[in-house]
Protein backbone atom coordinates (compact mmCIF):
# COMPACT_ATOMS: atom_id res chain seq x y z
CA UNK A 1 0.00 0.00 0.00
CA UNK A 2 1.41 3.59 -0.93
CA UNK A 3 3.07 4.78 2.09
CA UNK A 4 4.43 8.35 2.65
CA UNK A 5 7.32 8.91 5.38
CA UNK A 6 7.45 12.09 7.57
CA UNK A 7 10.11 11.81 9.62
CA UNK A 8 9.65 8.90 12.16
CA UNK A 9 5.49 8.68 11.27
CA UNK A 10 4.15 6.41 7.96
CA UNK A 11 1.06 8.47 6.84
CA UNK A 12 -1.24 5.95 4.46
CA UNK A 13 -2.49 7.11 1.15
CA UNK A 14 -4.42 6.41 -2.31
CA UNK A 15 -3.66 7.87 -5.29
CA UNK A 16 -6.25 7.12 -8.62
CA UNK A 17 -6.32 8.95 -12.39
CA UNK A 18 -3.99 11.69 -14.01
CA UNK A 19 -4.42 15.24 -14.61
CA UNK A 20 -4.06 18.26 -12.20
CA UNK A 21 -4.02 16.95 -8.56
CA UNK A 22 -6.37 17.12 -5.94
CA UNK A 23 -5.93 15.99 -2.54
CA UNK A 24 -8.87 15.02 0.03
CA UNK A 25 -8.39 16.06 3.74
CA UNK A 26 -10.73 14.00 5.80
CA UNK A 27 -12.69 15.23 9.25
CA UNK A 28 -10.94 14.47 12.83
CA UNK A 29 -12.01 10.75 13.57
CA UNK A 30 -12.31 9.42 9.86
CA UNK A 31 -10.46 8.41 7.34
CA UNK A 32 -10.13 8.49 3.44
CA UNK A 33 -13.31 6.04 3.01
CA UNK A 34 -15.57 9.16 4.05
CA UNK A 35 -14.40 10.61 0.15
CA UNK A 36 -15.42 7.45 -1.85
CA UNK A 37 -18.35 9.43 -3.65
CA UNK A 38 -15.54 11.86 -4.86
CA UNK A 39 -12.24 9.75 -5.35
CA UNK A 40 -13.52 7.80 -8.40
CA UNK A 41 -15.85 10.42 -10.29
CA UNK A 42 -12.83 13.27 -10.25
CA UNK A 43 -9.91 10.48 -10.93
CA UNK A 44 -11.66 10.43 -14.50
CA UNK A 45 -10.14 13.93 -15.03
CA UNK A 46 -7.19 14.52 -11.96
CA UNK A 47 -4.94 12.80 -10.05
CA UNK A 48 -7.21 12.00 -6.41
CA UNK A 49 -4.88 11.94 -3.91
CA UNK A 50 -6.58 10.62 -0.52
CA UNK A 51 -4.78 10.57 2.32
CA UNK A 52 -5.52 8.79 6.22
CA UNK A 53 -4.35 11.29 8.66
CA UNK A 54 -1.98 10.60 11.29
CA UNK A 55 -3.79 8.75 13.90
CA UNK A 56 -5.99 8.00 11.46
CA UNK A 57 -7.26 5.04 9.60
CA UNK A 58 -4.25 2.84 7.76
CA UNK A 59 -1.82 5.55 9.21
CA UNK A 60 0.46 5.77 12.29
CA UNK A 61 -0.50 6.70 15.32
CA UNK A 62 1.65 8.01 17.56
CA UNK A 63 1.65 9.13 21.47
CA UNK A 64 2.28 12.84 20.62
CA UNK A 65 2.45 15.13 17.45
CA UNK A 66 -1.14 16.18 16.21
CA UNK A 67 -0.79 19.95 15.70
CA UNK A 68 -2.19 21.05 12.72
CA UNK A 69 1.18 22.24 11.68
CA UNK A 70 2.56 18.50 11.48
CA UNK A 71 -0.32 17.26 9.75
CA UNK A 72 0.09 19.73 7.31
CA UNK A 73 3.85 18.35 6.56
CA UNK A 74 2.58 14.94 6.57
CA UNK A 75 0.11 16.76 3.12
CA UNK A 76 3.43 17.91 1.98
CA UNK A 77 5.15 14.26 2.33
CA UNK A 78 2.27 12.88 0.56
CA UNK A 79 2.54 14.91 -2.22
CA UNK A 80 6.24 14.25 -2.50
CA UNK A 81 5.98 10.87 -2.35
CA UNK A 82 3.43 10.75 -5.03
CA UNK A 83 4.59 13.23 -7.44
CA UNK A 84 2.26 16.35 -7.03
CA UNK A 85 4.09 19.28 -6.90
CA UNK A 86 1.05 21.74 -6.82
CA UNK A 87 -2.54 20.37 -5.79
CA UNK A 88 -6.67 21.82 -5.16
CA UNK A 89 -6.94 20.76 -1.75
CA UNK A 90 -10.29 19.76 -0.32
CA UNK A 91 -10.44 19.81 3.04
CA UNK A 92 -13.65 18.88 5.22
CA UNK A 93 -13.41 19.92 9.40
CA UNK A 94 -9.96 19.48 10.57
CA UNK A 95 -9.30 18.79 7.18
CA UNK A 96 -9.80 22.22 6.17
CA UNK A 97 -7.38 23.39 8.52
CA UNK A 98 -4.82 21.37 7.46
CA UNK A 99 -5.69 23.00 4.16
CA UNK A 100 -5.66 26.41 5.40
CA UNK A 101 -2.50 25.69 7.24
CA UNK A 102 -0.92 23.66 4.02
CA UNK A 103 -1.58 27.00 2.11
CA UNK A 104 0.53 29.20 4.79
CA UNK A 105 3.39 26.64 5.26
CA UNK A 106 3.50 25.61 1.25
CA UNK A 107 1.71 28.08 -0.38
CA UNK A 108 3.85 27.54 -3.69
CA UNK A 109 2.00 24.01 -3.91
CA UNK A 110 -1.42 25.17 -3.66
CA UNK A 111 -3.63 25.75 -7.21
CA UNK A 112 -6.69 26.30 -4.74
CA UNK A 113 -8.80 25.77 -1.41
CA UNK A 114 -12.13 24.31 -0.81
CA UNK A 115 -12.71 24.55 2.77
CA UNK A 116 -15.46 22.38 3.82
CA UNK A 117 -17.27 23.08 6.73
CA UNK A 118 -14.04 24.11 9.08
CA UNK A 119 -13.09 26.51 10.99
CA UNK A 120 -10.00 28.02 13.17
CA UNK A 121 -10.37 28.30 17.22
CA UNK A 122 -12.76 26.18 17.69
CA UNK A 123 -12.35 25.93 21.50
CA UNK A 124 -12.25 29.26 21.94
CA UNK A 125 -15.81 29.43 23.73
CA UNK A 126 -15.57 26.21 24.31
CA UNK A 127 -17.75 25.88 27.78
CA UNK A 128 -15.83 24.25 30.63
CA UNK A 129 -18.49 21.69 31.21
CA UNK A 130 -17.89 20.49 27.45
CA UNK A 131 -14.15 20.47 27.59
CA UNK A 132 -14.75 18.33 30.94
CA UNK A 133 -17.68 15.80 29.40
CA UNK A 134 -14.47 15.17 26.55
CA UNK A 135 -12.74 14.03 29.11
CA UNK A 136 -14.75 11.82 31.31
CA UNK A 137 -17.02 10.73 28.48
CA UNK A 138 -15.74 11.03 25.48
CA UNK A 139 -17.58 8.55 23.51
CA UNK A 140 -20.93 9.99 24.60
CA UNK A 141 -19.89 13.61 24.38
CA UNK A 142 -18.39 12.98 20.93
CA UNK A 143 -21.47 11.33 19.80
CA UNK A 144 -23.84 14.08 20.82
CA UNK A 145 -21.54 16.32 18.68
CA UNK A 146 -22.12 14.10 15.69
CA UNK A 147 -25.91 14.31 16.06
CA UNK A 148 -25.56 17.91 15.44
CA UNK A 149 -23.32 17.51 12.79
CA UNK A 150 -25.84 15.93 10.52
CA UNK A 151 -29.08 17.42 9.21
CA UNK A 152 -32.50 16.08 9.69
CA UNK A 153 -33.12 15.20 6.83
CA UNK A 154 -30.28 13.14 6.49
CA UNK A 155 -31.27 11.44 9.84
CA UNK A 156 -34.87 10.91 8.41
CA UNK A 157 -33.67 9.97 5.28
CA UNK A 158 -30.54 8.80 5.18
CA UNK A 159 -29.45 7.31 8.98
CA UNK A 160 -27.18 5.38 7.48
CA UNK A 161 -24.94 8.51 7.45
CA UNK A 162 -24.97 9.09 11.42
CA UNK A 163 -24.52 5.48 12.14
CA UNK A 164 -21.29 5.59 9.96
CA UNK A 165 -20.10 8.49 11.77
CA UNK A 166 -20.63 7.11 14.96
CA UNK A 167 -18.89 4.01 14.55
CA UNK A 168 -15.26 5.73 13.20
CA UNK A 169 -14.72 6.69 16.73
CA UNK A 170 -15.63 3.84 18.33
CA UNK A 171 -13.38 1.84 16.77
CA UNK A 172 -10.04 1.82 18.26
CA UNK A 173 -8.08 0.61 15.40
CA UNK A 174 -8.99 3.25 13.17
CA UNK A 175 -9.06 6.33 15.49
CA UNK A 176 -7.87 5.44 19.38
CA UNK A 177 -8.44 7.25 22.47
CA UNK A 178 -5.42 8.28 23.16
CA UNK A 179 -5.07 10.24 19.57
CA UNK A 180 -8.21 11.92 20.44
CA UNK A 181 -6.52 13.04 24.26
CA UNK A 182 -3.53 14.24 22.61
CA UNK A 183 -5.55 16.12 19.45
CA UNK A 184 -7.40 18.08 22.46
CA UNK A 185 -4.13 18.81 24.49
CA UNK A 186 -1.78 20.03 21.83
CA UNK A 187 -1.80 23.84 21.96
CA UNK A 188 -1.84 23.64 18.11
CA UNK A 189 -4.27 20.75 17.64
CA UNK A 190 -7.90 20.71 16.64
CA UNK A 191 -9.22 22.83 18.84
CA UNK A 192 -6.91 25.18 20.07
CA UNK A 193 -5.30 26.16 16.19
CA UNK A 194 -5.97 29.93 15.78
CA UNK A 195 -5.05 31.64 12.66
CA UNK A 196 -7.18 34.50 13.07
CA UNK A 197 -4.79 36.74 12.59
CA UNK A 198 -3.57 34.91 9.52
CA UNK A 199 -5.64 34.23 6.86
CA UNK A 200 -5.07 37.15 5.31
CA UNK A 201 -2.08 35.90 4.18
CA UNK A 202 -3.35 32.80 2.32
CA UNK A 203 -3.60 33.92 -1.26
CA UNK A 204 -4.59 30.89 -2.93
CA UNK A 205 -8.17 30.83 -4.55
CA UNK A 206 -10.59 29.98 -2.17
CA UNK A 207 -14.27 28.66 -2.21
CA UNK A 208 -15.89 28.02 1.80
CA UNK A 209 -18.65 25.37 1.60
CA UNK A 210 -20.72 25.60 4.56
CA UNK A 211 -23.90 23.45 5.69
CA UNK A 212 -27.05 25.30 6.89
CA UNK A 213 -27.40 22.89 9.90
CA UNK A 214 -24.21 22.12 10.98
CA UNK A 215 -24.14 22.51 14.85
CA UNK A 216 -20.13 21.19 14.67
CA UNK A 217 -18.93 23.88 12.42
CA UNK A 218 -21.87 26.58 12.26
CA UNK A 219 -22.27 28.96 9.51
CA UNK A 220 -21.08 31.59 11.41
CA UNK A 221 -17.04 29.93 11.61
CA UNK A 222 -17.08 29.22 8.08
CA UNK A 223 -18.30 32.90 7.05
CA UNK A 224 -15.63 34.26 9.09
CA UNK A 225 -13.22 32.22 6.60
CA UNK A 226 -14.37 33.86 4.06
CA UNK A 227 -14.77 37.30 5.17
CA UNK A 228 -11.02 37.24 6.19
CA UNK A 229 -9.37 34.87 3.46
CA UNK A 230 -9.17 37.58 1.02
CA UNK A 231 -11.67 36.90 -1.94
CA UNK A 232 -13.13 33.75 -0.81
CA UNK A 233 -16.56 33.03 -1.56
CA UNK A 234 -19.12 31.27 0.85
CA UNK A 235 -21.31 28.84 0.09
CA UNK A 236 -24.42 27.65 1.98
CA UNK A 237 -26.34 24.74 1.56
CA UNK A 238 -29.54 23.85 3.13
CA UNK A 239 -30.65 20.68 4.32
CA UNK A 240 -26.73 19.87 4.75
CA UNK A 241 -24.72 19.63 7.90
CA UNK A 242 -20.97 18.60 8.92
CA UNK A 243 -20.65 16.13 5.77
CA UNK A 244 -21.80 17.83 2.06
CA UNK A 245 -19.84 15.00 0.55
CA UNK A 246 -21.93 12.18 1.97
CA UNK A 247 -25.14 13.77 2.88
CA UNK A 248 -25.55 15.64 -0.88
CA UNK A 249 -22.72 14.05 -2.72
CA UNK A 250 -23.81 14.48 -6.26
CA UNK A 251 -24.18 18.34 -5.08
CA UNK A 252 -21.42 18.40 -3.66
CA UNK A 253 -19.21 16.73 -6.72
CA UNK A 254 -20.91 19.60 -8.55
CA UNK A 255 -19.79 22.30 -6.51
CA UNK A 256 -16.14 20.94 -6.75
CA UNK A 257 -16.39 20.45 -10.46
CA UNK A 258 -17.27 23.73 -11.25
CA UNK A 259 -14.80 24.95 -8.93
CA UNK A 260 -11.77 23.16 -10.60
CA UNK A 261 -12.87 24.26 -13.54
CA UNK A 262 -12.79 27.82 -12.79
CA UNK A 263 -9.23 27.34 -11.84
CA UNK A 264 -8.34 26.47 -15.16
Amino acid sequence: MPIAQNGAVKVFYDTYGQGTPIVFLHPWSTNGYIWYYQVFSFARTNQVIVIDHRGHGRSDKPAGGYSIQEHASDVRAVMDAAGAQKAIIVGNSIGGMMAMQFALSYPDRVKGLLILSSGTALGENMPKETAAAFQSDYLGTFGALMEGAVSAKSKRERPEILDVMRAHFAVQSNFPKHVFDSSLADPNGVFNWNIKSRLASIKAPTLVVAGEEDQATPVEANKYLADNIPGAKLLTVKDVGHFHQLEKPLEFNATLKEFVTGLG
